[in-house]
């Protein structure tokens, strides 16, 4: 590792170490104070996220029927490549015209479909974290404020490993 990897990983031992210790260097008026405000903050953060993934299901429940048709672009493109092969070989151009349209038909319905899907997911891939994130930070017994100090650890170990490779 390198002197600029160890000082990293230092760093977020300390920080672990501060905020994991807190129960020790305050008192517990000061603590539950401070353990109440960042619980109502990522409480906050909580209800935020929530929101996103409500609108994210409402807007694919809106492009539901979207998605719909596009499955059926997709099934009309694949009905048409499947009937070109009965076209005969002597009809050239009528077999080109149908490829393309069967093309046409299942790029397009391919396109919205996976956009519309993709969308949803790359919301909720983005919202999952963060939610399983704050959860953790609202519900740990000994407060949000050990349970960042307890993730700040669990990054130095992670950097730890990772630098030296194991």
């Amino acid at each position: 590792m390198t002197p600029d990897q160890n000082l990293l990983i230092i760093k977020w031992q300390f920080a672990a170490t501060i905020l994991m210790g807190l129960d020790y260097l305050i008192s517990d008026s000061f603590r539950d104070k401070a353990n109440a405000y960042v619980k109502s903050y990522f409480q906050g953060m909580q209800k935020r996220v929530d929101a996103d993934v409500v609108q994210a299901f409402s807007e694919f429940k809106g492009k539901l029927f979207h998605v719909f048709i596009s499955l059926a672009q997709i099934a009309i493109g694949v009905g048409v490549f499947l009937l070109s092969r009965y076209i005969d070989e002597n009809s050239i151009w009528l077999l080109i015209g149908a490829l393309l349209i069967a093309g046409f038909f299942i790029v397009a319905g391919f396109n919205f479909a996976f956009t519309t899907i993709f969308d949803l997911l790359t919301k909720l891939g983005i919202a999952a974290p963060f939610r399983l994130l704050t959860t953790f930070l609202v519900g740990s017994p000994k407060g949000p404020i050990a349970a960042i100090g307890f993730i700040c650890l669990l990054t130095s170990f992670y950097l730890r490993y990772s630098y030296n490779g194991i």
